[in-house]
């Protein structure tokens, strides 16, 4: 899977989506039920995993659904990928960052590794609040522009503050580990 910076945020979901299909949510509507995740983002995650070798896809059931296994390849893929998202530090996208922290938790066994990924990802919010730019003030703007642009620095600012502060209680809320009567990711197979 890719690293540029776009395609990072699929290789997070991809990787969740292997976390998940490696703990039997084994298809789109599961993982929209069980996740949250829409059709638009996990049959597309699918279907890169099928194709890198990494999960095999049933034949369709009723209504057309079709079952996914997660394959030996898969397995090795999750075991380490998680650990190149943590190491590449957290990407500015709040969703891609807690996948990042829960993949840490439950595919890694280290809620704490993941507690500190989520407080970097709010640090990182933080600083581009100090690294935007302010408006020009330039008489040479219409006042509606001038005020769009006003009110939507302000915005964003308070957007900003309110992610990183959900990152920190993310942190605060996040298990450093998973309790024995909890289901955990399998990275290996089950024998």
């Amino acid at each position: 899977m890719s690293q540029t910076r776009d395609k990072r945020r699929r290789n997070d979901l991809d990787l969740f989506v292997l976390a998940l299909v490696s703990d039997g949510v084994a298809t789109p509507y599961e993982l929209k039920m069980a996740a949250g995740l829409s059709p638009g983002a996990s049959i597309p995650a699918l279907a890169r995993l099928v194709e890198a070798g990494f999960v095999d896809q049933g034949k369709p059931g009723p209504r057309r659904r079709a079952n996914y296994r997660i394959t030996a390849a898969g397995r090795r893929n999750l075991k380490r990928g998680w650990k190149d998202l943590i190491e590449d530090g957290p990407s500015g996208d709040l969703d891609a960052d807690l996948r990042v922290a829960l993949l840490a938790l439950c595919v890694g066994g280290n809620g704490k590794l993941g507690a500190d990924f989520l407080r970097q990802s709010a640090k990182k919010k933080l600083k581009a609040i100090t690294s935007a730019v302010e408006p020009d003030d330039s008489d040479s703007l219409s006042p509606l522009a001038l005020w769009y642009r006003r009110l939507r620095s302000t915005s964003a600012d308070a957007l900003i503050k309110g992610e990183s502060a959900a990152a920190l209680e993310m942190a605060k809320a996040l298990p450093r580990r998973l309790s024995s009567g909890k289901k955990r990711v399998r990275a290996t197979p089950k024998h």
